[in-house]
């Protein structure tokens, strides 16, 4: 699966943005100064220039990072109308780089904060602060830096990154949440498996009727995948199985006999099972068609598996009550659970 984008690749990706924005700005900046020799030397040879130029160069060559990250800002505050504002930014842009760079996650996390609070909307600046947090384990801070990039950017593959970071700290309701909403972008429309996922919470919540939705779902996105390979394939197989055998038993505990027998019989449409068969019997039962809850339970026994024991023993329950509490002659059920094609009975049911 390709959909699912990682809050690491998600910050590498803004970093390398961020990157491109600090060497197109400062290349421009270069460019705008030769292409203005003139002006820029009677500008440079101005006092105020020169005590900005001065400042400037201070702030960005001095080797404390924290002390030259607070120069840059006062120097941003002082002069907000400097010729060199743009290169002072620069600087303070390159800082977080280093920062990020050398892993130096501390001092990077206090230098995206400070210039937060000068360009709230900064979308580097909030991928940096979120790529630090998450690495000191400032859980808080990582979280809400991804709403805050969320806010002004959204898309599936963060709402899957937020919904992670909510996993990570046991929070199960906005994990939830925030998959749910990852899943209704377009990019998540063949993950089967991250619907499996929600569909198995809400099972153990004893959230029947969303988790029957979220199996359904799941069956639409497999249905959606193009071109599987041998592998996928072979999952997608089981997964449509899993899915018609899941919704077969929620079906049936909320005694919907003949839509859960529906359902029992597309798994069979898929692979024999007895763990179908024994469902089917099982409904029948539970419809008063001991009859063919016989023939099912017989299915069930001679497919083999785990719920061949239990098949046995409710056929046999079934058929002593009917039979004076003997099995003479329950030869005949078995037979003509053989003798019948019972995929070719489920298609034609």
């Amino acid at each position: 699966m390709k959909h699912h984008i990682t809050i690491i690749s998600f910050a590498l990706a803004v970093l390398a943005a961020a990157l491109c924005i600090g060497v197109i700005n400062l290349a421009g900046m270069e460019v705008q100064q030769s292409d203005s020799d003139a002006q820029a030397e009677e500008q440079e040879s101005s006092p105020e220039y020169i005590e900005q130029y001065e400042a400037w160069e201070k702030a960005k060559d001095e080797p404390d990072v924290q002390k030259s990250a607070e120069m840059l800002i006062q120097f941003l505050e002082k002069y907000p109308q400097s010729e060199l504002l743009k290169h002072a930014e620069g600087s303070y842009v390159n800082l977080m780089i280093q920062c990020s760079e050398k892993k130096n996650f501390q001092d990077l996390e206090i230098l995206a904060e400070k210039w937060l609070k000068l360009h709230p909307a900064d979308l580097n600046a909030i991928a940096f602060l979120a790529a630090a947090s998450r690495e000191i384990g400032h859980n808080e801070k990582w979280i809400q830096s991804l709403l805050e990039f969320y806010k002004i950017q959204p898309s599936g593959g963060l709402a899957i990154d937020i919904a992670r970071a909510y996993n990570k700290m046991g929070n199960k309701a906005k994990y939830i949440e925030w998959t749910e909403t990852a899943l209704k972008a377009p990019e998540f429309a063949t993950d089967f498996k991250t619907r499996l996922d929600i569909m198995q919470f809400y099972a153990e919540e004893k959230n029947l009727s969303k988790a029957a939705d979220y199996a359904r779902d799941a069956l639409k996105s497999a249905d959606l995948v193009q071109n599987p390979g041998s592998e996928t394939k072979e999952q997608l197989h089981k997964v449509r199985k899993f899915c018609h055998e899941t919704i077969g038993k929620i079906l049936l505990e909320q005694e919907k006999y003949d839509e859960a027998i529906k359902s029992f019989q597309q798994a069979l449409a898929l692979e024999k099972s007895s763990e179908s068969c024994y469902f089917i019997g099982y409904c029948l039962r539970m419809q008063k068609n001991i009859d063919d809850a016989m023939i099912w339970y017989a299915r069930a026994e001679k497919q083999g598996g785990e719920y061949a024991p239990k098949a046995k023993e409710n056929l046999e329950q079934l058929y002593k009550a009917l039979h004076n509490d003997t099995l003479i002659g329950i030869e005949k059920i078995y037979r003509k659970a053989l003798n019948s094609d019972d995929t070719a009975e489920v298609r034609a049911q």
